[in-house]
C-alpha cells in the first residue's frame, strides 16, 4: 500500500512538471514549395522585450544559434545552390555569425544538442555570406522567411529588430520537371494530358521538345480543342505559319463540335478566331 502511494505521488509530480505551458520563444515551422523543391524551416522565435538585440541577446560577430531553446533546422527535398556552393537534399541546422558588415549563415550537418556549446566548424556543410541591411520596419520577434519566390529560386530572409540579410538560393526546377515528365511519359498507361501538360511547360520554358509533345497529344486526343490550340501557338513561335493555321482551324472545329454536343457556345472561340486571323 505504502509503495503504491509513493508511485502515485511520483507519477502525479511528473504529470505536473510535464504540463504544457506557453514559451517565451515559441516554436514555429513554415514550409514553402519553391519550383518543385520543398523547403521547411523549424525554429523558436525569441522576442526583444525591451532589450537591445545586438548587444544583450545576440553576440556581435560571434556564433549564434539563430533562434532560442534549440537548434534551427532546415529541410530540403532536393539539392539546392547558395551563392557559395551546392547543398544536397537533407536536414541541416542553421546558425549565424552576425558581423557588422556581412552576416554569415552556417549550414551544418550536426543536428544534436541545443546549438550553444557544441558548434564545430568541421561539421559545416556550407557557409553563406550576405550583406547586413537596415530595414525600414522593425521586427519584435526573430523572423525567418522565404521571399522573392520564383520558379527557380527564392531568398531566405533573416530579420530581427532593424537588421536583416537575404540569402539567395537556387533550386533545380527544370531538371526535376524533366525527370517528372520522363517518368510520366514512360508509363504505358500515360494519357494524352501528360503530353499536353508537358508541351505547355516546355513552351513556357522554351524547351525544344514542346512541338513533338504537343503533336503526340493531338494524335492521342484529336477532338480536344485546347491541344490543337496549344500546338498552333507552338508552331507559330517556331515559324511554321501554315502548319499553325491548320492547327488553329482544327482547334476551332473541335471547340464548335464540342459546344454543339453540350448545347453550349464555345467559350474560347474569340481566342481561337483571333489566332486564326493573325495567321492568315
Amino acid at each position: 500500500m505504502k509503495n503504491s502511494l509513493i508511485i502515485a505521488a511520483v507519477l502525479s509530480s511528473t504529470a505536473l512538471w510535464a504540463q504544457d505551458l506557453p514559451q517565451l520563444s515559441p516554436k514555429t515551422t513554415f514550409e514553402q514549395r519553391i519550383g518543385l523543391t520543398d523547403a521547411k524551416v523549424t525554429y523558436n522565435r525569441p522576442s526583444a522585450r525591451g532589450r537591445d538585440i545586438f548587444s544583450e541577446i545576440v553576440p556581435p560577430g560571434e556564433h549564434w544559434r539563430l533562434g532560442a531553446n534549440t537548434k534551427t533546422l532546415l529541410t530540403l527535398s532536393s539539392e539546392v545552390n547558395f551563392t557559395s556552393g551546392a547543398l544536397p537534399a537533407g536536414t541541416y541546422s542553421l546558425s549565424l555569425f552576425p558581423n557588422d558588415g556581412d552576416w554569415v549563415l552556417v549550414i551544418s550537418t550536426n543536428l544534436e544538442g541545443s546549438g550553444i556549446y557544441e558548434y564545430n566548424e568541421k561539421n559545416d556543410a556550407l557557409r553563406v555570406s550576405a550583406p547586413m541591411e537596415f530595414g525600414s520596419m522593425k521586427t519584435e520577434s526573430l523572423l525567418l522567411a522565404w521571399d522573392n519566390i520564383q520558379a527557380n529560386s527564392a531568398d531566405l530572409i533573416v530579420s530581427w529588430g532593424d537588421r536583416m540579410a537575404r540569402f539567395p538560393m537556387k533550386v533545380p526546377t527544370e531538371r526535376l520537371a524533366k525527370e517528372n515528365i520522363a517518368k510520366a511519359m514512360s508509363d504505358p498507361k500515360a494519357e494524352w494530358t501528360v503530353f499536353r501538360n508537358a508541351a505547355r511547360y516546355a513552351r513556357e520554358n522554351k524547351m525544344p521538345e514542346a512541338e513533338s509533345w504537343a503533336k503526340t497529344a493531338v494524335k492521342m486526343k484529336s477532338d480536344n480543342w485546347s491541344t490543337h490550340y496549344l500546338l498552333a501557338q507552338i508552331l507559330e513561335e517556331n515559324g511554321k505559319k501554315s502548319e499553325a493555321l491548320k492547327a488553329a482551324q482544327n482547334s476551332l472545329e473541335a471547340g464548335l463540335t464540342d459546344g454543339k454536343k453540350m448545347k453550349k457556345p464555345f467559350a474560347n472561340e474569340p481566342d481561337v478566331q483571333a489566332l486564326i486571323s493573325r495567321l492568315k
